[in-house]
């Protein structure tokens, strides 16, 4: 049972490494998706794919949120953003109750979405027959001072929400308001302050139940969104055997070889991909640490946490997304038949910023004048690779983006 401050900050961390695990490996899957008809399938499985896309990245975008509301919930309590996490794959039992690893849309990958999703006390649908069903959910984590036992997303924020009901509130609420994100992300998810026990349970409340309903009603959840999208996919390949919904994405695809890293990679080994991957890794990790500048920040003003939230959500759409759509069109080797690269969300070092605000934003700006000089570098191969001739516009959102925060710091 979760009774400390200590416990309920180490299971927090592990939430946010859990929201943050799984929306990279829904991404993935999303990118992988065919979107042509002159990638073997026809006009009207090319619409249902558009429509698999669609939801399993509102999907991921509601994980962002949620992911979100646990730095809420961190802060809230004296406790640091946590954006940091493992590189993958990290098999099960290792860091997290499950598989964690970036594999192409398929239904092995539909099936571990909805195990990770899977409301307590509801049987699983019927495995893949390569699965072994007992091994895909037995479970196990542990943190020092006292373990932490969860078999499901759902029983670790009960847990969590327990912690939250034990430890006495008025001892618990230490953190300041101020490092909170409160703003309408869209206008069906909205953040809200957490300044007292009757806020923190109402934001795990919404995160359980958007992924796994209520007892009553699951339509709509995680769980049911995936549940839908494998049916329909059973049943498309039922009446089409060679019906193939992704393109041909390595698993794991990584630029080099990480320490933390526990299972089977594919090392990105064709130069231009590489190249391209690694931009992608380090704009990835350039938007983790707006955010976590945004969560922990300094003396910024109003106006200048702003920019931070916007710009990293402009990282996100413009940079992050075509950059991940390119990777899934270039080879990870120099020979096409060993498949195509991925968005690998490599991690390659700390992402910590130094308390100075100065100097935060002259690291954010060095970063970002280097990802332009690191495009124009792969713009020289469009012609190897046409579909390199979209980094012209990731070129300009770049600027545009180091114009804004220009603007805020100087």
């Amino acid at each position: 049972m979760i009774n400390t401050r200590e416990e309920l900050l180490n299971a927090l961390a592990e939430a946010a490494e859990l929201e943050h695990g799984l929306l990279i490996q829904y991404l993935f899957a999303a990118f992988s998706l065919k979107r042509r008809p002159d990638e073997g399938i026809s006009l009207t499985q090319q619409l249902m794919i558009e429509d698999w896309e669609k939801t399993i990245l509102s999907v991921a975008h509601q994980e962002m949120y949620h992911l979100a509301n646990v730095c809420n919930l961190l802060s809230a309590i004296g406790g640091a953003p946590r954006f940091e996490r493992p590189n993958f794959p990290q098999p099960l039992k290792k860091y997290y109750p499950f598989d964690f690893q970036l594999e192409k849309f398929n239904d092995f990958t539909l099936y571990r979405f909805i195990i990770f999703e899977l409301p307590q006390g509801v049987t699983p649908p019927p495995p893949p027959k390569e699965v072994n069903l007992n091994e895909s959910i037995k479970t196990t984590a542990a943190f020092a001072p006292d373990p932490l036992i969860y078999n499901h997303i759902g029983e670790l924020y009960n847990r969590i929400a327990e912690g939250f009901k034990a430890i006495p509130e008025s001892l618990l609420f230490i953190g300041s308001h101020n490092h909170q994100d409160i703003d309408r992300w869209t206008l069906r998810l909205s953040m809200h302050a957490v300044t007292n026990r009757e806020t923190a349970l109402k934001a795990i409340k919404e995160i359980v139940e958007e992924g796994e309903g209520t007892t009553n009603n699951r339509k709509d959840s995680h769980y049911d969104k995936f549940l839908k999208i494998r049916e329909a996919l059973l049943a498309e390949k039922a009446k089409d055997p060679d019906f193939e919904p992704a393109r041909q994405i390595v698993i794991n695809p990584q630029t080099r070889e990480h320490r933390d890293i526990n299972g089977a990679i594919t090392l990105i080994t064709n130069k231009i991909s590489r190249k391209v991957a690694e931009l992608f890794n380090t704009t990835y990790s350039t938007m983790l640490m707006m955010l976590i500048q945004y969560y922990s920040y300094g003396d910024e003003n109003q106006h200048q946490r702003e920019m931070l939230r916007d710009s990293s959500r402009r990282l996100m759409s413009a940079l992050i997304r075509p950059l991940a759509e390119i990777l899934t069109e270039m080879p990870v080797s120099e020979s096409v038949e060993d498949g195509m690269s991925g968005p690998g969300f490599e991690i390659y070092g700390p992402l910590g910023l130094l308390g100075k605000t100065s100097s935060r934003w002259k690291i954010l700006l060095e970063r970002i004048q280097h990802h332009i000089e690191d495009v124009d570098d792969i713009l020289q191969f469009r012609n190897e690779h046409p579909v390199l001739n979209r980094m012209g516009k990731l070129r300009e959102n770049l600027a545009g983006t180091m114009i804004n925060l220009k603007s805020i710091t100087a």
